[in-house]
């Protein structure tokens, strides 16, 4: 639980209202953990840790569902870098999000970024002053959205630019152009960021789209969000949020950070018709007098393999190991069929 006004300051009005909320015996109003970002900014600034890496898996609760698919609870595995290199450490956390994916057998998963501060930064170029009516037209990528907003013709041409093209760093080279500069840094911030990627080796897998931006209020830079062919929802996503450790009083911290969805994590899985090794029945290993340390020792070698095992006691009259409806011959290594064995 959290109080609710630091919730809704740092993940902003619209994720705040999907939260359960209760009071406390001083009246003031709680939430249940709907996100972990922003507890996690507060425990840092109460120890006035600005480096650090952390990870984690657990449980947030939601009123409203996000993503349709009619779970109030569900589970999340995210990871922090607090300091370092802008770039170094958004290319560091999104390499990660992807050998994660890689390593429990989601592989092919693609990422889009997109940029807050470069969107801010074209609004103070054009002195454009509907920030939230832009974002609302970009979350939406409705052109009618975005001509109906009070702003110069180039300005419009570029935003348009911004949520109707999806590539490269050359994505990023035209707007440049557009606007006559290096975008106040940005330029040199994704030249660097998609080199270092390319020395991780998931360059390829990373495509720049400007109309891509979450629901939380805190994010301040990139913003990149997870997906996986013939999965509807995204595995999950992330971004910079140095503002929000700003707010906390770490005033020269930099954070970085994502989150994967657990349970669209399954759902992706069981829809490979991955089979989950919790579901397969254990392989039992009896073992008769004289042979547990020989049992164990099996066990642990099927263990290390993946494979679900137990090791018990049986009363017979051979010598050997029971592996489910055999007997492992010790001297041989070759399983021995035993009569009236068999459901062992």
């Amino acid at each position: 639980m959290d109080f609710f006004d630091i919730i809704k300051e740092g993940t902003g009005e619209g994720f705040a209202d999907s939260l359960f909320k209760v009071q406390d015996s001083d009246g003031k109003l709680l939430t249940l953990r709907g996100e972990v970002t922003t507890q996690i900014a507060r425990m840092l600034a109460s120890r006035a840790r600005d480096e650090t890496r952390l990870f984690y898996i657990t449980n947030c609760v939601k009123y409203i569902d996000s993503d349709a698919s009619g779970q109030r609870e569900y589970w999340q595995a995210g990871a922090e870098l607090i300091g370092g290199d802008a770039a170094s450490s958004d290319a560091e956390a999104i390499a990660l999000a992807l050998s994660i994916l890689d390593s429990i057998g989601l592989n092919g998963a693609q990422i889009d970024v997109g940029s807050v501060g470069l969107f801010r930064y074209v609004l103070n170029y054009f002195g454009v002053s509907d920030f939230e009516g832009v974002i609302r037209a970009v979350k939406r990528k409705s052109v009618d959205d975005l001509r109906g907003i009070s702003m110069n013709p180039r300005a419009l041409e570029m935003f348009i630019y911004m949520i109707s093209r999806r590539g490269g760093i050359e994505v990023i080279d035209k707007l440049s152009e557009m606007a006559d500069g290096d975008l106040g840094g940005q330029k040199g911030y994704f030249r660097k960021l998609f080199r270092l990627l390319d020395a991780y080796g998931c360059a390829g897998r990373v495509k720049i789209d400007l109309g891509t931006l979450r629901e939380m209020k805190y994010y301040n830079g990139i913003i990149f969000e997870i997906f996986l062919g013939g999965i509807g929802t995204p595995l999950g996503g992330g971004g910079r949020y140095d503002a929000m450790m700003k707010e906390f009083g770490l005033e020269e911290s930099r954070a970085t950070g994502f989150a994967i969805s657990v349970d669209t994590c399954i759902r992706a899985l069981e829809s490979c018709n991955f089979s989950f090794n919790s579901k397969e029945r254990p392989l039992g290993i009896f073992f008769l007098e004289g042979y547990e340390e020989a049992a164990i020792a099996l066990a642990r070698r099927l263990r290390a393999n993946g494979k679900g095992c137990y090791v018990s006691a049986y009363n017979g009259e051979r010598e050997g190991v029971l592996v489910s409806e055999g007997v492992l011959d010790l001297s041989t290594g070759k399983e021995l069929q035993l009569e009236g064995m068999g459901g062992l």
